[in-house]
């Protein structure tokens, strides 16, 4: 169809071929377009009804492990709570001479309408951590492994030498006191709404104590408020937050002998078997009694 010789369009013979031309044309086109659309068809898979790619998979979220601590030199079995935990296939230890391992299967556990998963997890998982007798730091980072990746770490404690009690309750008050002996460590928890834990020291004038309690650096759903009280009921000291996890502490020297209360609550009344804690009592250099404050 090229070359055609404009002038002699005139012609019937020439507008022949000319429409002849473009019917050429168009059917081209047509021919074009309908390869085009076919193609449009095969690519696209909302058309065909195909479902789009799934979003990917998140990885597993642990937040705290229930026993918060794991012991040097040993193989300690740990009970994590979190995300997705029942997704997890893996556990990893960011320590070059400890090693982890899954032990079973993830599994879900319902919570109350009252608490919140994302502080105190819908799932469990079981693992063993083995560490080596020295942990520079005293603490190790864990992370889960899953089909949508590695997890961000959480912290586990590592346990000294200091002697290691249960919480025994009922210990709500002065007179349920839970007594205790420095050097030591009470794994707890807050065990329902607006639990009060008591502890009792017998100390003398001019000791002291280093008390603190180890929660939130942890990962654990508590947050948790520190007091001391002497025999009468009156307020000794308050612990302040310290560290990165702002968990109460304080420093203090007895003023007396006699009997001392620490007394640890949820500071939003919070409570469960997930609310763990540590508490810790340890004796620092102590004041000779005359310049006991």
């Amino acid at each position: 169809c090229d070359g055609v010789d404009l002038t002699a369009l005139r012609s019937p013979r020439h507008r022949h071929r000319t429409s002849r031309c473009a019917d050429a044309t168009s059917a081209n086109l047509n021919l074009a377009l309908r390869a085009f659309l076919l193609l449009a068809v095969v690519a696209s898979p909302r058309i065909h009804g195909q479902p789009k790619d799934k979003p990917a998979e998140p990885p597993p979220k642990p937040l705290y492990a229930l026993q918060l601590a794991a012991d040097a030199g040993k193989t300690t079995k740990l009970t994590l709570r979190g995300l997705r935990l029942d997704m997890a296939t893996a556990v990893q230890v960011g320590d070059p001479k400890s090693t982890a391992k899954v032990i079973g299967k993830g599994r879900k556990t319902p919570i109350s309408n009252q608490m919140n998963a994302d502080l105190v997890g819908d799932t469990e998982i079981d693992v063993e951590v083995t560490l080596p007798a020295e942990v520079p730091g005293g603490m190790v980072p864990l992370t889960l492994v899953g089909p949508g990746g590695e997890s961000k770490p959480i912290v586990i404690l590592v346990n000294d030498d200091t002697s290691r009690v249960k919480e025994k309750e009922p210990n709500d008050g002065f007179k349920e006191a839970m007594p205790l002996t420095a050097p030591v460590i009470v794994e707890a928890s807050f065990k329902q709404q607006q639990d009060v834990d008591v502890y009792r020291i017998d100390g003398k004038a001019g000791e002291k104590y280093r008390i603190e309690i180890q929660a939130r650096r942890c990962g654990s759903p508590a947050d948790p408020m520190l007091s001391l009280y002497d025999s009468a009921g009156r307020l000794v000291a308050v612990g302040e937050a310290t560290g990165e996890g702002k968990d109460p502490a304080m420093v203090v020297t007895l003023p007396k002998d006699g009997p001392y209360f620490v007394s640890a609550l949820e500071g939003f009344d919070q409570g469960g078997p997930m609310y763990v804690y540590r508490l810790t009592v340890r004796r620092e250099n102590s004041l000779p009694p005359n310049r006991a404050r």
